[in-house]
């Protein structure tokens, strides 16, 4: 479809008050076109005259000197607050993937940086520095399991030089020790999910199935062996 009859469609679906017809309309051609200079103009008239400066900004910035300080100043929020990284903002902006960023792009990336820091700091401010102690408690989880394992090995050398059998001991200290993982990494999968990295949810996800699988598991057989875990090759 040409740009004229993008631009003639949406208007006529903006007039009709199908108002988000006709945005959706013209951001899905831009992204398909992002060099539709035409489309992109209508756009930006379009949510401006929502009074949407954000928006506006936001698909203003591939033009040189479109967007007014107001626009910038809410686009560099809008960035800011999505947590956008910089080699998703041709998506983001729809821009052409052949061509540098333009120098209004470039420019804003100072303010995106500096609207980061604030957001950042005000949410601590609303929190009370939940945040640093969600972290902290994170890391003191990490801490456990660590030791865990290394006080499981400790014991179970120290014991064989000394001709304990501690096979048993091992196997629910393992038990332990794979569940405090599962926890961890379930409370991962929550950080991920509420920050700007939410793809590496699903990995720390599945990690945290595998090991309850495998926690679940071994209980079992320590219930079905009395309190004994034995595996089938030892039955």
């Amino acid at each position: 479809m040409q740009e004229h009859e993008v631009v003639r469609r949406a208007a006529g679906l903006w007039d009709s008050g199908s108002r988000a017809a006709a945005l959706t309309l013209l951001r899905d051609h831009l992204r398909e076109d992002p060099q539709a200079r035409q489309v992109r103009l209508a756009l930006v008239e379009r949510y401006r005259e929502l009074g949407a400066p954000d928006q506006a900004g936001r698909w203003a910035l591939a033009v040189p000197g479109l967007a007014t300080s107001v626009e910038r100043d809410r686009a560099a929020r809008l960035l800011a607050a999505s947590g956008v990284a910089r080699d998703d903002l041709r998506a983001f902006l729809a821009l052409p993937t052949d061509t540098p960023l333009p120098d209004e792009v470039d420019g804003l990336m100072a303010d995106v940086d500096r609207y980061r820091e604030q957001f950042g700091a005000d949410m601590l401010d609303r929190t009370g520095g939940r945040g640093d102690r969600f972290g902290d408690a994170l890391e003191s989880t990490g801490l456990v399991v660590v030791c865990a394992w290394l006080a499981t090995v400790a014991i179970v050398w120290g014991g064989t030089v000394l001709g304990a059998h501690l096979t048993e001991f091992a196997r629910w200290a393992t038990t332990a020790a794979l569940a405090s993982c599962a926890v961890f990494c379930g409370v991962m999968v929550v950080r991920r999910s509420i920050g700007p990295r939410r793809r590496s949810a699903i990995v720390w996800g599945a990690a945290a199935v595998v090991l309850a699988a495998a926690v679940v598991r071994l209980v079992s057989l320590g219930v079905v062996g009395d309190g004994v875990i034995r595996f089938a090759w030892e039955r």
